[in-house]
């Protein structure tokens, strides 16, 4: 992995993403065109200055600009309750979307450890394909934190102030290939605020019928919605 090129796509992701030439970024820098085009191309590696000047010119964390590398958490400071967040730095998510009958997918990279319970973490929604799965629709940064019987996400989207996303994951503590979770945020599809079942995955799923059946609300589920008089996931 060659990790200036990794960091400069994702700087040219958010300078598109910003409507904003890289004219405009060299001037808001004092850098040269020339020398943004080399950073954008992973020809020359950045200064840590530098790349806190884009990041706050391009109005993302510094975090959203990094290469990630896969790791391993150390198991002897990491919470008892994490099972399911230590093994691996990404999570898959699939949600079904009614309004365009289409699975929706999302990433979250899990980030540095804030304390033995919490992580900081970024997190793509609807992505089109995995391997540049950071240019997306909406792109979040926020926190995991690890409770001994649940676990609970929560982002904030960098476009737009007022969407925070929350994911409500249970018994983070059992070591699983996926689990089911509840999600709820802000829609842009139109604007409302949504709830959904979302599937939780340590690796990529096959998107066929059988996903795209049982992402959807099945009778069980509509049969605790009643009974609760609220969205539930078990």
């Amino acid at each position: 992995m060659e990790i200036p090129k990794e960091i400069g796509e994702k700087i040219r992701y958010f300078r598109k993403k910003k409507n904003m030439t890289s004219e405009e970024l060299a001037r808001a820098i004092c850098k040269s065109k020339s020398a943004v085009s080399k950073y954008e191309n992973g020809l020359i590696a950045i200064d840590v200055l530098t790349l806190y000047e884009i990041a706050h010119v391009l109005d993302v964390p510094v975090q959203a600009l990094l290469y990630n590398e896969p790791r391993s958490i150390d198991r002897s400071s990491a919470s008892r309750s994490s099972a399911f967040i230590e093994e691996g730095g990404c999570l898959y998510l699939y949600s079904y979307d009614g309004r365009i009958n289409q699975i929706c997918r999302t990433v979250i990279d899990i980030l540095t450890p804030l304390d033995d319970r919490s992580y900081e973490s970024m997190m793509y929604m609807n992505i089109e394909d995995y391997e540049h799965y950071q240019n997306c629709e909406n792109t979040y940064c926020g926190r995991i934190i690890l409770y001994d019987s649940f676990c609970m996400m929560i982002y904030q989207n960098l476009d737009m102030e007022m969407d925070h996303y929350q994911i409500g994951l249970p018994s983070p503590h059992l070591k699983s290939a996926e689990k089911w979770a509840l999600a709820f945020g802000i829609s842009s599809r139109p604007l409302m605020p949504t709830a959904m079942k979302i599937l939780v995955s340590k690796t990529i799923q096959k998107e066929d019928k059988q996903l795209l059946q049982d992402l959807k609300l099945s009778k069980n589920d509509l049969r605790l919605l009643k009974h609760y008089n609220a969205l539930v996931v078990q």
